[in-house]
Order: structure tokens, then sequence, then C-alpha cells
């Protein structure tokens, strides 16, 4: 006899974190919800052991293997919630951890509103909180009080008919904005979007050299097409137009620290820029001293950030930096 359905299925991509995604089975793992009640589905390209960590793994998740290398995270997701079962589906990444009472929170959350969106809360791991206070270019995501307006795939569920309404993710979309893509689509049917502020997720924080900062900006190129495709969301936009508020004070700072020599005064142009992008390391003098000594690196970021947003502005014909 056929098993009953679980009520809901967590869908991971995963593509070569074998590491993290170990944490994130074992988190899982120690879920209050009764593992009866839902299914993981593990949708991995990679070429490292994540293959025998799924296969060996208590939790025995069902798996889906793509060619190594092809699997991008809108066709990992679709691969996953496609070979689900269940009628809601909760998204996760394989750099988090879910509090234990995550998916049963998220799962009320989605009993009580029926057919919407439901994201959850998503804060840095604070198991890596030195690494956030301490390292220069630190990046983990935060969203306290959800819903928010990025509708991260790392803490949301979604009811099974409304991804098959939508055809799911876009494909096409290969390096960023899939997600908030697929919101956005949702809800122009008519969905809700509402927050779970107590299923809360925990996402790893990942640290980059200034060049490996750089290089990893240039995955920002496809958010042009996203905002082109859905002016609503210009609203989150500062000015409509920048991507950040401290890009729109940016041009400025760039213009007095040119200047200033000519005219002392041009300096004052930078003053917005640093108040929005001075890192806060506390009141300690030495911690002044190292936010003062990020700045730059700071600059280098925001401006290789704007020039991915130009290009895909010019890409996509539509304005956004």
């Amino acid at each position: 006899m056929e098993a009953s359905r679980p009520e809901v299925s967590v869908v991971v991509p995963s593509h070569e974190r074998g590491t993290r995604l170990r944490w994130l089975l074992n988190a899982l793992e120690e879920q209050t919800l009764p593992r009866s009640r839902w299914e993981l589905v593990v949708v991995f390209d990679s070429t490292d052991d994540t293959e025998e960590l799924v296969r060996t793994h208590p939790l025995a998740p069902r798996h889906v293997r793509l060619a190594p290398g092809t699997g991008t995270a809108a066709a990992q997701r679709n691969a996953g919630w496609r070979a689900a079962r269940s009628d809601l589906i909760a998204f996760t990444d394989d750099d988090c951890r879910p509090e234990p009472d995550w998916l049963a929170r998220l799962l009320d959350a989605a009993r009580a509103n029926p057919g919407a969106i439901v994201q959850g809360a998503t804060r840095p791991d604070p198991l890596e909180a030195e690494v956030m206070k301490w390292a220069p270019r630190a990046r983990s995501i935060e969203e306290n009080d959800p819903p928010g307006p990025h509708a991260q795939t790392c803490n949301i569920l979604y009811p099974r008919a409304a991804l098959e309404a939508v055809d799911g993710f876009d494909e096409s979309i290969r390096t960023a904005g899939e997600d908030l893509d697929l919101a956005a689509r949702v809800r122009a049917t008519g969905a809700a979007y509402v927050g779970a502020p107590e299923a809360v997720v925990y996402h790893a924080v990942d640290t980059f050299s200034l060049l490996g900062a750089v290089r990893f900006n240039k995955r920002w190129e496809t958010l042009p097409l996203v905002f082109k495709r859905h002016p609503e969301l210009r609203e989150q936009l500062e000015y409509g137009v920048f991507w950040k508020r401290r890009h729109a004070f940016l041009p400025a700072a760039i213009a007095g620290a040119a200047l200033h020599r000519r005219e002392p005064l041009l300096a004052l142009l930078a003053v917005p820029y640093v108040l929005h992008a001075l890192p806060h390391r506390g009141t300690h003098p030495m911690g002044r001293v190292r936010a003062v000594a990020e700045l730059a690196g700071r600059a280098v970021v925001d401006a290789s950030e704007m020039w991915t947003m130009a290009k895909g502005s010019v890409r996509y014909r539509t304005l956004m930096l």
C-alpha cells in the first residue's frame, strides 16, 4: 500500500557544499514536526561527497542528481518541487540551519493562510557571529520581520498549486533574482504574502577577499531584468533607481575625492556616502580605526555592484544602479 502523502515537502538545492549540507541535514533531523508528516528532497549537481551523504544520512532524503555543474538554483528548485509529493513546498538552502520548530511554525502559518506564500525569519548564524563581527567583507542574510521585500528562498513556503500556476522558477534567470521574480509572478495571480517570524532559519556567514567580492558581484547582472519585468518592485529601490542607498551617494563621493585638491570644500560631497557606508565596529578607538580602514574596500565593492547593475541595465534596456 502506498505511504500517505506528507503534509509538507522541504526542497534543498545543493552545489559543492558537502559540509554545509551535512549541518543542514543534522538541523532538519532535529525538527519537532514528526518525520511522518514531512519529506525532504535534495537536488544536487556536486562532484564532492554529496551523493554519499544523502544516501547514508539518517534522514534518508529523497534526492535528484543533475549532471555536474549544470544545476542553477532555479533549475534545482524546480526539479525538487516537481519531484515532491506534498501540496506545500518549503524551500531552504544548503548553507542554512533551521531552528528545531522551524517547519512546524511554517506549516502552522500556511494552514492559517491557505494559498499564501509564507516567509520565515532569517538571521546570520550565531555560531559564526565572530566571523560576522570581525571579517572585513562578511556576507549573510537577515530578515527579522517577514514578509520582506526580497522573498529569499532560504526560508519560504509556497503552495504547490501556486508554483504550478506560474510554471515555477524562471530558469532563464541563471544568477540572481529568480526567487524575487517567482514571488512577484505568484503574487500577481492574487496569492497573499505573509510572514511567520517564529519560523527561524540561520544563514551561514561567507567571507571574501576584495577580489572575491568583486567577482561575486557579477551575479547581480540579472537583477535589472527582474525589476524591468515587475515595475511595481521599483518602490523597493532608492529614488526608484538605486539598489542600495549608499549607491546613490557613491558617484558624488568619487567626484569629491577626485576634485578635493582643486577645491577642498568638494570633499564634503563624500560625507553622505561615508555616513551610510562606514561599517559599525563599536565605539572603541581600535574599532573606529578598523572601520575607517575598511571604507576604501567597501567603496570598491559598491562600485563593482553599480558597474554590474549598469551592464545589466544596458543588456535589458532598463535603468538600475
